[in-house]
């Protein structure tokens, strides 16, 4: 039996999650990708819609964004999101925004996951390694679905607490299964990535955007990061580090950021992905910008309007990335400050000191560069925290951290306020705004599932 990949089609039914829509597979749809072959099933590894991954939304989320001359009534998906509203999508007949880009990659995902080893050409390895890759690709996928559709992982009740579908299967006429609980999703993310491990080539260095060891190890670095297992995320992240093809960038070499090499092919990106909208500017909160020293290249690069590093008025500085530039995927950077956190919370402060250095050597001005020292173990979490602020501003992942601070009692409010200072939203400690709510959309087409 031919699988068959309808893009237009696989957009649509994403908005129900997924509505009856078998009637247009009775035939081949003319023009569209039938995959046979294992060269199909790569091809399809290859395509564009596949390199987007993070969303561009999270970042108006985040206390970082400012916008003060946002219109409170406006219904854009960017005022709705940096509103923190219930329903990120303006209506109903629209495409979910975030739930449907992480599904619609998991069904192609699924389609090389459930077909590529029936493949009429390749071999038994190469299917196997596709195979092992877009388990990758799914595992990360549903990585972020767990941490924006459901609470932040809590072993007393992560076997309780409902998460998203977890959907194998890439025949959408197959019903809707129930949202898992986030235990099961994040078992599933393990799994799969373990499972995946003996067949993946070992780096990706030809295309950030493919599985790769380094890159399995890396999301396994993650999810346990969020799953507050530091011992397992330290283990995950150290071995992504292995891989002796990546490595940190010093910033002091270049002196645009249109002189950092591409994300698909650069030594410090582990998994690339972009953002859904990543060459998007966002205005930097005042209050963000001013925790930067004025050495800070990163500053320099990605930020634009400095003016004399006062920063007096808020909507002027934004940050300005080009799409080459920032990725919502892992990094050498990010797995070094896991292993600094990590290490910072156990008390082990100089391997804590060792790794946000190496990062702050190659991100501040030479001549300014100091090494940041302390024997306080709490000044020391307290300044890799605002390390990995920095360097992961603006690449989707300050609202994931902001919901686990939140579970640790150690994130503020954040208001919202308008150009006269006047308050216009407000997210408290602990809001139930934290758990997005599962999309308008999809409980119209699934009624029985519960919402948030």
């Amino acid at each position: 039996m031919k699988t068959y990949i309808h893009y237009t089609l696989t957009a649509l039914c994403s908005l129900s999650l997924f509505s009856s829509c078998g009637k247009f597979l009775e035939v081949e749809p003319k023009g569209k990708v039938i995959l046979k072959t294992a060269t199909d099933y790569d091809l399809l590894l290859n395509s564009q819609s596949l390199t987007s991954s993070g969303e561009q939304l999270l970042n108006v989320m985040s206390d970082d964004a400012d916008n003060p001359s946002v219109d409170p009534l406006g219904r854009t998906t960017t005022i709705l999101s940096y509103l923190w509203a219930n329903e990120l999508t303006p209506t109903i007949n629209e495409r979910p925004l975030v739930w449907g880009f992480h599904y619609t990659n998991i069904y192609t995902f699924n389609a090389v996951i459930n077909g590529v080893e029936k493949a009429t050409t390749g071999s038994a390895q190469e299917k196997k390694k596709l195979k092992a890759e877009a388990l990758v690709g799914r595992a990360f996928e549903y990585l972020y679905l767990v941490n924006l559709y459901a609470k932040t992982y809590n072993p007393a009740t992560a076997n309780t607490d409902l998460a998203v579908p977890f959907i194998t299967s890439n025949d959408i006429t197959d019903k809707t299964p129930e949202r898992a609980t986030v235990s099961f999703i994040y078992g599933k993310i393990i799994g799969d990535i373990n499972a995946a491990l003996p067949d993946l080539p070992r780096n990706n260095n030809t295309n950030k955007f493919r599985g790769s060891v380094n890159a399995a190890y890396s999301i396994l670095a993650r999810a346990y990061y969020y799953m507050n297992n530091f011992a397992d995320a330290t283990k995950y992240a150290e071995l992504a580090l292995k891989e002796t093809t990546t490595e940190l960038m010093d910033y002091n070499t270049v002196t645009t950021k249109a002189n950092i090499p591409q994300m698909v092919i650069n030594k410090q990106e582990i998994y690339a992905r972009y953002g859904t909208n990543s060459s998007s500017a966002v205005f930097a909160t005042v209050d963000f910008l001013k925790l930067f020293d004025k050495a800070d290249r990163r500053l320099n690069l990605f930020y634009t309007k400095l003016g004399d590093y006062t920063f007096p008025t808020r909507g002027v500085t934004q940050f300005s990335p080009n799409g080459g530039v920032v990725s919502f995927g892992t990094s050498v950077a990010e797995m070094k400050l896991i292993i600094a956190e990590a290490a910072a919370r156990a008390g082990n402060l100089q391997p804590a000191l060792d790794h946000m250095n190496d990062i702050r050597k190659f991100r501040t001005a030479t001549a300014s560069y100091q090494p940041f020292q302390s024997a306080d173990k709490e000044i020391v979490l307290q300044r890799v925290l605002l390390e990995r602020r920095f360097e992961l501003a603006f690449k989707g992942m300050r609202w994931m951290d902001m919901r686990k601070l939140d579970a640790e009692d150690k994130m503020p409010v954040v208001t919202r306020l308008n150009v006269k200072g006047e308050v216009l939203a407000t997210l408290e400690k602990h809001s139930s705004k934290y758990v997005l709510k599962i999309p308008a959309a999809v409980i119209n087409f699934n009624p029985d599932m519960p919402q948030n």
